[in-house]
């Protein structure tokens, strides 16, 4: 499982959200027949250091070890923003884990500014 921290519960009924809602897709990327990249993108009213809605949202990028560092993540880049040019945005944002240096440094060579830095919470009402 791409998103290790989820349940696997949980990471199901949201891939089902997701083929049910027009405003997200996921796109993978082949070598052959091995699926060795994921993009998840949305689109987002309201994104906390943005002005303009809706926002494309990059959430989740992923390309297996031994295809990172060969240009890939700038193709796969394009087909974000090509993606979100699509639906009329203006602004692209995304995430990374407080703990992510890894996915920190690529957001910043992908050409991303960052904005805050956060800790999210909810509750259930």
């Amino acid at each position: 499982m791409l998103y290790h921290d989820l349940s696997e519960v949980f990471n199901l009924k949201e891939m089902r959200l997701i083929e049910q809602d027009q405003s997200r897709t996921v796109y993978l990327m082949y070598d052959g027949d091995l699926a060795i990249g994921m993009l998840e993108l949305a689109l987002r009213n309201f994104v906390d250091g943005c002005l303009s809605s809706p926002v494309a949202y990059l959430e989740g990028i992923y390309l297996i070890s031994e295809y990172q560092r060969k240009g890939l993540s700038s193709l796969m880049m394009d087909k974000v923003k090509e993606w979100s040019k699509k639906k009329g945005c203006s602004e692209l944002a995304s995430d990374a884990e407080i703990d992510n240096y890894t996915a920190q440094k690529f957001h910043v060579s992908a050409g991303f500014e960052e904005t805050y830095r956060i800790v999210e919470y909810k509750m259930k009402l």
